[in-house]
């Protein structure tokens, strides 16, 4: 009987421990990108000029064939074509936009702004958070010049 019951006693000791250590390795990989969260190496900020709307890529290459850094963005408004001067988190940006072509969520109304006629080729700034899927998260566009 006194094997027993230490045999209990150790085998339930062994199985909250592994459930703990097993929860806090959950923790630490919460979202597949360490223990910052949302945000944190995934936030980016991108400063440059929409060239196009309604277009592809290939249309502005063909059109501006000696145009460098160009992305399509596209989401369920449609899709415009950015001329990227500028990245705040350019190793990450470097990683993860390969091919040059980023799928956009965000609130519908600032989404549409990048597409507006009197917007083009204006200074647009876009700050969001880079998935792993080419998913950029939209949280402010703002349109200066």
């Amino acid at each position: 009987m006194n094997i027993t019951k230490k045999t209990l006693k150790t085998g339930i000791g062994v199985a909250l421990l592994l459930t703990g250590m097993a929860a806090g390795a959950r923790g630490q990989i919460a979202n597949g990108e360490g223990a910052f969260g949302v945000g944190g190496n995934m936030m980016v900020q991108i400063k440059g000029k929409v060239l196009c709307a309604a277009c592809s890529l290939e249309e502005v290459r063909k059109a501006q064939p000696g145009e460098s850094h160009l992305y399509q963005l596209s989401s369920r408004q449609g899709r415009v074509v950015l001329k990227v001067d500028w990245v705040s988190n350019s190793a990450r940006w470097h990683r993860v936009v390969w091919p040059p072509r980023l799928w956009m969520r965000g609130e519908e109304r600032m989404l549409q702004q990048l597409g507006t006629e009197e917007n083009l080729f204006k200074d647009v700034e876009i700050t969001g958070t880079l998935g792993n899927s080419r998913t950029l998260d939209v949280s402010t566009v703002t349109i200066t010049g």
